[in-house]
C-alpha cells in the first residue's frame, strides 16, 4: 500500500518568490514560510521555516501575487533529496506546491470590490 505525503500549513513568506524558467520556458517558484509554534510557558513560541517550490501556473501567481509578509495556506508534498557537495552528503527538504491560497484581507477586499462591480455591470446590462 502506498504511503500518504500531504503537507498543510500556514505562515508568512521570508522574502519575495524568486522566480526561474527551465530551458523549455516552465516557471518555476521558490519561497520559504515561516510558521510559527505554540508560546509555551516562560518561552518564545518556535518558528519552523519551509522551503517551498510551485511549478507552471502555480508559480506565475505566487510570482505575480506573494510579497515578503503575504499569509498563505500551502497544500504539497514534502520531498527529501540527497546530494554531494564537495565530498560532504547532504539533505535538503522541500515542499513541492500543490495549492496556494492566499490569506492576506487585501486580496479579499479584492476580490469583493471585482464582485460588485461584476454585478453592477450585470445589471446595467440585463433586460
Amino acid at each position: 500500500m502506498a504511503g500518504l505525503n500531504r503537507m498543510i500549513m500556514t505562515g508568512r513568506l521570508t522574502r519575495d518568490p524568486e522566480i526561474r524558467y527551465t530551458k523549455n520556458e516552465i516557471p518555476v517558484a521558490r519561497f520559504t514560510v515561516a510558521v510559527n509554534g505554540i508560546k509555551r510557558e516562560n518561552k518564545e513560541a518556535e518558528v519552523n521555516f519551509f522551503n517551498c517550490v510551485a511549478w507552471r501556473g502555480l508559480a506565475s501567481i505566487c510570482g505575480e501575487y506573494l510579497k515578503k509578509g503575504s499569509l498563505v495556506a500551502i497544500e504539497g508534498k514534502l520531498e527529501v533529496k540527497a546530494y554531494e557537495l564537495k565530498g560532504v552528503k547532504k539533505t535538503s527538504t522541500e515542499i513541492l506546491v500543490d495549492n496556494m491560497l492566499m490569506l492576506d484581507n487585501k486580496f479579499f477586499k479584492a476580490a469583493s470590490n471585482e464582485t460588485r462591480e461584476d454585478d453592477s455591470i450585470s445589471d446595467e446590462v440585463s433586460i
